[in-house]
């Protein structure tokens, strides 16, 4: 009694691993961050996985400190549901963690959210972690995996709510992804256009080939020519459960199905 149960876990052998709620400011946190040295230089960790926090900026920034001096290069992998309901004060945990990015490594931010109805913008703001300078990786029931590639997000490998981005994984590691530019369709100087204002381009643009993501927020199935210089036309490469192998000539209209999109290479 007089305390706020928090998360927990049942093991096989039927003991709890229980956590309780703090305030947002207290000595426990000394307590806390020295438990987690302790586990950087005597288990051997090397990061964290954060389900919200109940801390705020000051703790962050001592959180961050702390791992940076026991083992540099340790990562903080941060997850927040969708708080914009009244119970959780109708925010999006994008406003309510923002002070903390700084000292974030990357996002998972999907939990609850809508993949199928929400516009592009609400994606770029609310979900991609882009104008932060985070990446992100969708959630619920798997995201949507063609609109994620135009803000370079794929689900997380075995989230139980669906999704496998196994081969969407291969396809990035064939194509040499890491060594190209990221230019989104927000970018004004992105070199690729669709002429729809409800079908979105972003460039992947190495010095010697260049990927196009081409998704559909249109209701219903269009076709496009994208405006680019591709005189040879576009490749789609075979990648299971994303697209069938084809190639468009330069003149080929492209055929967009509602909330689906292409990933094409230029020949």
């Amino acid at each position: 009694e007089g305390f706020i149960p928090a998360w927990h876990h049942i093991f096989a052998d039927g003991e709890y691993d229980c956590a309780i709620a703090t305030t947002g400011l207290s000595r426990w946190h000394n307590y806390y961050l020295e438990g987690l040295r302790w586990l950087i230089t005597q288990v051997g960790i090397d990061g964290i996985y954060l389900d919200g926090v109940g801390y705020d900026r000051e703790i962050m920034k001592r959180v961050r400190k702390t791992m940076d001096q026991a083992k540099p290069g340790c990562l903080i992998d941060f997850h927040s549901g969708n708080s914009f309901f009244p119970q959780y004060g109708s925010t999006n945990p994008i406003a309510l963690y923002t002070e903390l990015y700084p000292y974030v490594d990357r996002l998972w931010l999907g939990e609850g959210y809508d993949y199928e109805q929400k516009d592009p913008d609400y994606w770029l703001v609310e979900i991609s972690g882009i104008p932060f300078g985070l990446m992100s990786e969708m959630l619920q029931d798997g995201g949507n995996q063609w609109r994620g590639m135009c803000f370079g997000m794929s689900c997380r490998l075995g989230w139980q709510q669906g999704g496998d981005p196994r081969a969407l994984w291969r396809f990035w590691d064939d194509f040499g992804i890491e060594k190209t530019k990221m230019i989104g369709w927000w970018n004004p100087e992105c070199p690729v256009q669709t002429r729809h204002e409800d079908i979105k381009a972003t460039v992947f643009l190495g010095e010697d080939r260049l990927l196009v993501a081409v998704a559909s927020w249109n209701p219903e199935e269009v076709n496009i020519v994208l405006s680019a210089d591709a005189p040879k036309g576009w490749h789609a490469p075979g990648i299971e459960g994303y697209q069938m192998e084809r190639d468009f000539a330069p003149e080929d209209r492209i055929p967009m199905t509602p909330h689906k999109g292409w990933l094409l290479i230029r020949k």
